[in-house]
């Protein structure tokens, strides 16, 4: 007999969408003979123009990237149900956020806690299970590119949906402060943006598997090819938070999307920040699953 599939009590517009749309949905074992489902809208390969001009000095110069494979990401945010039923196993606190609701986005995690999640065996026995056999399938982070370029999703605008602030209010929870604001559950402004994704903009910042480098566009050919851009390529530009995150070698991870508490600017599709791998000390990191073809990919 196969498993109870869990819904939420309360499901958003974007929930009940994605069940219809989803290219690719996993079942993650919660509860004996009890499974929560994870969707994902599968991106094509392709090209797009990375970063901006005459905004933040991190996002110059824009330039062309190249997209070599397709790759599956998440319709939504890891939710807090979602991350329940991975954690434990991994050895983490499951119920980490600090704006509790099973349809809102996990929050509170660290990019070691995300990167542990993602390579747990319940991830690749449910990729498996949903046809994604591990020796041709893996699990991560997206890396900056990836993310850019769904986010875009063919837009050459400041957020997917347009420019402006009251275009970004239009599909993303932002600027809301501290005193009256929080995430909200996954896909409750209704709105996907075309590739099919929800909440890319504001609710919770999303982990990339980048290291944080602020001059890596200066460092690129035109025409690079998506990949994980590592201590390696950044060098010593590849900075640490702090003199702790230095002792440790922590070097700073990306963060890309805003959040419910920042500005309008700071939800930019081509806008990221660099935080420590293991910071725990806010209520606005959470992130997105990223499923490849076959093994990664680097640039030449």
């Amino acid at each position: 007999m196969p498993p109870r599939i869990w819904q939420p009590d309360n499901p958003t517009p974007g929930w009940l969408q994605a069940e219809k749309e989803s290219d690719l949905t996993v079942h993650l074992p919660l509860e004996k003979d009890l499974v929560v489902p994870m969707h994902f809208r599968r991106i094509p390969a392709g090209s797009f123009r990375m970063g901006s001009r005459g905004n933040d000095p991190s996002e110059v110069p824009v330039h062309h990237v190249k997209i070599p494979q397709d790759f599956y990401l998440g319709t939504f945010p890891v939710t807090q149900v979602q991350y329940r039923a991975t954690a434990v196993a991994c050895g983490l606190d499951p119920d980490p956020s600090y704006f509790k609701g099973d349809l809102r986005p996990v929050e509170t995690v660290t990019w070691d806690d995300a990167m542990a999640v993602l390579g747990s065996r319940s991830v690749r026995d449910a990729l498996q299970q949903a046809g994604l056999p591990p020796e041709k399938w893996h699990a991560s982070l997206p890396n900056e590119a990836l993310w850019e370029y769904a986010c875009r999703s063919g837009t050459g605008t400041d957020y997917w949906s347009g420019d402006g602030e009251a275009a970004l209010a239009e599909v993303a929870w932002h600027n809301e402060g501290w005193g009256s604001g929080g995430t909200h559950p996954v896909g409750e402004k209704g709105q996907h943006q075309p590739s099919g994704l929800y909440d890319m903009h504001g609710n919770v910042w999303e982990w990339c598997a980048d290291v944080f480098d602020a001059k890596a566009y200066r460092k690129r050919i035109d025409g690079w090819t998506a990949a994980t851009w590592s201590e390696e390529d950044a060098g010593e530009d590849a900075a640490y938070w702090t003199v702790e995150d230095r002792r440790k070698g922590n070097r700073i991870r990306v963060l890309r999307g805003g959040s419910w508490g920042v500005t309008a600017w700071l939800c930019r599709s081509a806008y990221g920040i660099g935080i420590s791998p293991d910071s725990r000390g806010s209520r606005f990191e959470g992130f997105r699953l990223c499923v490849f073809p076959g093994p990664v990919i680097q640039s030449p």
